[in-house]
This record gives C-alpha cells, sequence and structure tokens, in this order.
C-alpha cells in the first residue's frame, strides 16, 4: 500500500488510496455473501426444526438464535467502520496530497520566478 522514495536525502512514502476504495467496495459484497449464508443457515434451521419436537428441539433453536445473535449484523460493523473510519482516513490522504501538491506548485513558481 505504501512505497518509500529518497530526493535529496528526503524519504517520501507513497500511499496508494486505491486500496482504501477498495476495501470499501469489497465490503458491500462481503455483506451480501454474509447475509446470504445467514439466510442459509436459517432455512436449514427451519427444516430441521419442522421435524423435531421436545425438548432438544427447543434447545437446539435456543443455541442456533445465539449464534444468529451474537454473529449479529455485518452490514452495521463494516458500515461503521468504512464511514467513521476508513472513508475519513481516505479522506485526510487526499487533503494532505491536495495541500501538498498546492505546496509543490508554490514552490515551483517561487523558484521559477527568482531567476
Amino acid at each position: 500500500m505504501a512505497d518509500e522514495f529518497v530526493v535529496n536525502d528526503a524519504v517520501f512514502i507513497k500511499v496508494d488510496t486505491a486500496k482504501l476504495g477498495e476495501f470499501i467496495d469489497k465490503s458491500d459484497k462481503m455483506v451480501e455473501d454474509f447475509e446470504k449464508l445467514k439466510e442459509r443457515f436459517k432455512s436449514i434451521n427451519e427444516k430441521i426444526l419442522k421435524s423435531w419436537e421436545g425438548e432438544g428441539a427447543d434447545e437446539y433453536k435456543y443455541e442456533t438464535d445465539h449464534i444468529l445473535e451474537k454473529i449479529g449484523d455485518l452490514k452495521a460493523v463494516l458500515d461503521q467502520i468504512n464511514n467513521s473510519t476508513v472513508k475519513d482516513i481516505r479522506q485526510q490522504f487526499c487533503d494532505a496530497d491536495a495541500k501538498l501538491a498546492e505546496s509543490n506548485r508554490e514552490m515551483a513558481n517561487d523558484d521559477g520566478s527568482e531567476e
């Protein structure tokens, strides 16, 4: 994600913010896949419980409901990560890049006007 290079003994780090964007894009697919797995899990459990009665079935349902509760909502988690962290980090890098570009242009113009 980051490469270092040296110019006049100064170390610069090149950051590829596209990787952050790729993570955001991929997270939508992960959520979709995760939701499909949860639905399949629910469907399988419903089929099992249709032909099962008694304390064992009740305990099984309790446990599978507990599993679904614990795994929670991946979409909410990834949205929180993306919206409060990844997008902010990406924006900060982009803002810093824009400021550095402007500073470089100003220095280049200052160097050119002194000659």
